[in-house]
């Protein structure tokens, strides 16, 4: 008997207080208020995409992680001396402490004279320059890959450039024939050093997408250096990065503040990056004002129910109805019109998530479906907070009668 009279009570409040006499106000800022939303919860659902998109993040660790790095020459810099544009400790240690960097390595140069000849139908002759790193940072790693002084056979791993450059340019030109990377690994090459100093029997062990440069084995390139090397400037023109993200904004505006060069190409999603967050930020910016304006006018439009029905509330009071009562009425009248506008949203929203993934996957672009929950907290979030807002202005709005 309690609860039907509890519901009697409950209905005979809707009533006299007839919030649903202005449907039209009530369905106008209902559509408002969904439709900020949608745009909220796309540019959050968004936000998440891109940035999984431009950042690689959850994908296998590739050569885009590994970027090469080099001082720019410029016409001042071209009067210096060699060492000027070489890296000092303290560059590499300023590097090795910027944002998102993982690790740091030198790429050493030969400081010595170096060609390579080969006979046979093939036969050329050309001066070359050498490259060596810390194994770490390879993105091979040969059987073959050592070498100990005494030893007269030297592995190289050669750039897959170098070869594509042959194969596409060079070997069209002068008519000779394109080569295979195993043929290549077959072809036997001599190495001198310092003008006939040393030779060395070399046979190319592997192909690098990672560092443009003929690569040598760290020993050989330290021996050779302390034998041949002379009085000429040691250190390292270029440096290797283990970097999380070569895109990042902060890397990018640490290495253009310290005029240090790269293949742009791998930096190309920075500015990308940039302009998409803009875009985001604004929507975003645009959903949270739609939706502020759209949250004010649905309860000004309770504010002006309860203020019309002022008499009526009187009425109710002298006849012994409790004001809890009479907010826990209102804010359950008016509380499913807000949850229904953030439920509704939230499934067009993640329905336009669904339609870019798939337009993404006919770009070859793939980001995950389940990238959509990113979108939960926020509709938690705006739900506690509508709720909040909607019984302290029911609350303050009955005080006030």
């Amino acid at each position: 008997m309690a609860v039907k009279e509890m519901q009697g009570q409950k209905k005979l409040i809707l009533k006299l207080l007839n919030p649903g006499s202005q449907k039209a106000r009530m369905y106008g800022s209902w559509l408002a208020l969904c439709l900020g939303l949608i745009l909220l919860f796309a540019a959050v659902i968004a936000w998440a995409d891109f940035s999984q998109l431009l950042s690689g993040k959850g994908k296998a660790e590739t050569m885009a992680s590994y970027i090469v790095i080099g001082k720019q020459v410029t016409n001042e810099s071209m009067s210096q001396s060699p060492g000027g544009n070489l890296f000092s400790e303290k560059d590499i240690q300023d590097l090795a402490k910027a944002k998102g960097v993982r690790a740091v390595g030198q790429l050493q140069a030969n400081n010595f004279p170096v060609s390579a000849s080969l006979g046979g139908n093939l036969g050329f002759y050309t001066e070359l320059f050498l490259a060596a790193t810390d194994d770490r940072y390879l993105d091979l790693m040969p059987e073959d890959w050592h070498w100990q002084p005494g030893q007269n056979s030297l592995p190289i791993i050669m750039s897959s450039d170098f070869l594509n450059l042959y194969n596409y340019g060079f070997a069209l030109s002068q008519g000779l024939p394109q080569l295979s990377q195993a043929s290549v690994r077959s072809l036997p090459f001599e190495i001198s050093i310092a003008r006939g100093a040393e030779k060395y029997r070399a046979q190319i062990v592997g192909f690098t997408d990672r560092i443009s440069s003929i690569l040598v084995p760290q020993g050989f390139m330290d021996e050779m250096n302390r034998k041949y090397a002379g009085k000429r400037t040691a250190g390292s023109s270029r440096l290797i990065v283990k970097v999380e993200d070569p895109s990042d904004p902060a890397f990018v505006s640490f290495l253009e503040s310290n005029k240090y060069t790269t293949n742009q190409e791998q930096l190309r999603w920075s500015r990308i990056r940039t302009a998409v967050q803009a875009i985001v930020s604004t929507v975003g910016a645009v959903a949270l004002i739609v939706v502020g304006m759209a949250v004010l006018s649905f309860i000004l439009f309770v504010e002006i129910t309860v203020r019309r029905s002022s008499d009526h509330i009187s009425l109710l009071r002298q006849l012994g109805y409790a004001p809890a009562l009479l907010r826990k009425t209102l804010n359950r009248f008016f509380l499913p019109w807000l949850t229904s506008a953030v439920i509704v949203a939230a499934l067009i929203a993640c329905g336009l998530h669904m339609v870019l993934v798939q337009w993404l996957s006919r770009q070859d672009l793939a980001i995950a479906i389940t990238d959509g929950w990113v979108v939960l907290p926020v509709i938690l979030a705006i739900l506690v907070l509508m709720f909040l807002l909607l019984k302290g202005s029911v609350a303050r709005i009955l005080r006030k009668v």
